[in-house]
């Protein structure tokens, strides 16, 4: 499952309580990539910069759906796609 989501800096993200830790450098220059580690959900996300905004894709188990819950709670904008990989999860 796929929770992508825009934001216009780090700090509402990562100041929010949801979960949002350990930013490194990514691949490529202005890409970052971490974890999200909550006690009601767990992922992977990566983001970059895409013009004044950062793009934001979090990566994880149908758990997301509790994220992408509050982040529209916190008035994102949040598109949650479904991956067939994860679709046979216990």
């Amino acid at each position: 499952m796929k929770v992508i989501f825009r934001s216009k800096d780090f700090a509402h993200v990562e100041g929010a309580g949801l979960g949002f830790v350990n930013r490194r450098p990514g691949n490529l220059p202005w890409h970052y990539q971490g974890r999200v580690l909550h006690a009601r959900w767990r992922g992977t996300y990566e983001c970059h910069w895409e013009g004044p905004e950062l793009l934001w894709t979090v990566q994880g188990d149908a758990r997301l759906f509790g994220l992408a819950a509050a982040l529209k709670g916190r008035g994102f904008a949040v598109e949650v796609e479904q991956d067939s990989s994860n679709a046979t999860d216990d």
